[in-house]
């Protein structure tokens, strides 16, 4: 399984999906169970002053991903995840670029 190829910026932010799901009925009662037996790790990555071999190193590794799993290191720590949406590239000087890109943990089986 590939891992992802670039590093980014000190912004990383990790948020976790709460998996309980809730429904109220017409008399007012909830009814709240779990999803998942845990919660998925949603990540937000922030990339700044890429050179253009980074930006189509990200690109590319995007366009080949999307997907299908891969493996991200954070604090120590390996994560199944796959994209979670398009990755944002825009251009802030000439050959210079800020992305993002949003990856969410993995849990099925990878093919």
């Amino acid at each position: 399984m590939d891992t992802f190829p670039l590093l980014p910026d000190f912004e990383i932010s990790k948020e976790y999906i709460d998996p309980a799901i809730t429904v109220t009925f017409e008399n007012g009662v909830e009814q709240i169970r779990s999803r998942w037996s845990r919660s998925k790790l949603l990540f937000r990555l922030s990339f700044s002053a890429l050179s253009s071999t980074e930006k189509q190193t990200l690109e590319d590794f995007y366009e080949s991903h999307r997907c299908i799993p891969f493996l991200f290191n954070y604090e120590g720590k390996t994560y199944i995840v796959r994209f979670n949406k398009p990755v944002q590239i825009k251009q802030i000087a000439p050959n210079v670029y800020n992305a993002t890109a949003e990856l969410i943990e993995f849990w099925g089986v990878a093919l």
